[in-house]
């Protein structure tokens, strides 16, 4: 069972960063220089989510918002929990949370290496490749209404 939750205490948030730099700093050797930014922090702006499956923190992602828009930044799931639905049910739990909030549309760069799995969670490209921390990335996007 997938759980989602927004952090609201700094201790939800660095569970959020754990995540974030197991799967991008030591998996795939992203610096942690620029890994973490300024919307690292909580936030009105900016939330960040804690994936959890069984009550094991298993992965996260943060969601900056501007008006009726959204940016999803950061998803990511331990290696050893991805398959088996686990990353489109937090999609889908904070697209979700998303509607509820008023936010219409979704963009996020994606990995090249996995739009595949946005084109099955209903996104678009929306951009041609361009290449972000060393990683060929494409933009897409999901209208939510």
């Amino acid at each position: 069972m997938i759980h989602v939750t927004r952090a609201q205490t700094q201790d939800e948030l660095e569970r959020c960063f754990a995540m974030r730099h197991a799967v991008f700093c030591v998996e795939r050797g992203v610096s942690p220089d620029i890994e973490r930014d300024e919307w690292d922090a909580l936030s009105p702006d900016c939330g960040h989510f804690l994936i959890q499956g069984n009550g094991v923190d298993i992965g996260a992602l943060r969601c900056r918002y501007a008006g009726d828009a959204a940016s999803i930044q950061r998803f990511c799931v331990l290696k050893e929990y991805r398959g088996g639905g686990r990353g489109r049910a937090a999609l889908e739990a904070v697209e979700d949370w998303c509607r509820g909030t008023g936010i219409g549309r979704i963009e996020l760069d994606a990995k090249f290496e996995v739009c595949g799995f946005y084109e099955k969670c209903g996104y678009t490209k929306i951009s041609a490749p361009f290449e972000e921390a060393g990683i060929p990335h494409v933009k897409m996007a999901k209208e939510l209404f």
